[in-house]
């Protein structure tokens, strides 16, 4: 019986990985690595802090490359129209991606899949983005899991309590 259960976790987590890869493709430009310019495709609509983007090709890059390094500009794919600015914190991948990486969190069927991060190909660093907490709240009772969030000046994971998610860990 336990074996059974570990081949249906087995499975389970494959089906998630193929269904989050298909749900985005990427390609970067040749343009200077110190923005990160990269050019992400997504097949259906991806919410992000603050907006939910149709299935479309859009820009993600650096705001700005000299002073602060974690505000992420999102533009359409011309970079004609700019759609967000994104806050994030770092975030680090185990081994350094050869392409680049975005990371969803699971949400219920027929609602846009949350972005959690982006990261650049060559950087185990990335960018979590930071979502407001009343938008975090609602992602994290959808899908169970700690949302990064940003209430007032603070920025922390919240629980789908809205409680901060390490003391609702360490109350367990």
């Amino acid at each position: 019986m336990a074996v059974r259960e570990e081949n249906m976790r087995t499975l389970t987590m494959a089906v998630a990985i193929a269904a989050a890869t298909f749900c985005v493709s990427v390609a970067t430009t040749h343009a200077d690595p110190n923005d990160k310019l990269t050019y992400l495709t997504f097949n259906k609509p991806v919410q992000l802090p603050g907006k939910t983007l149709p299935a479309g090709r859009y820009r993600f890059q650096l705001a700005d490359t000299e002073e602060s390094r974690r505000v992420i500009k999102v533009q359409t794919e011309d970079g004609k129209q700019q759609l967000l600015m994104l806050l994030t914190v770092q975030n680090q991948l185990r081994d350094i991606p050869k392409d680049p990486v975005v990371l969803f969190r699971e949400t219920a069927q027929g609602q846009p899949e949350a972005v959690r991060s982006f990261n650049y190909p060559g950087e185990r660093v990335g960018y979590e983005f930071i979502y407001p907490k009343a938008e975090a709240l609602i992602i994290a009772h959808r899908t169970h899991q700690p949302v990064l969030a940003k209430d007032g000046d603070k920025v922390h994971h919240i629980d789908e309590n809205g409680n901060d998610a390490k003391d609702s860990e360490s109350a367990n």
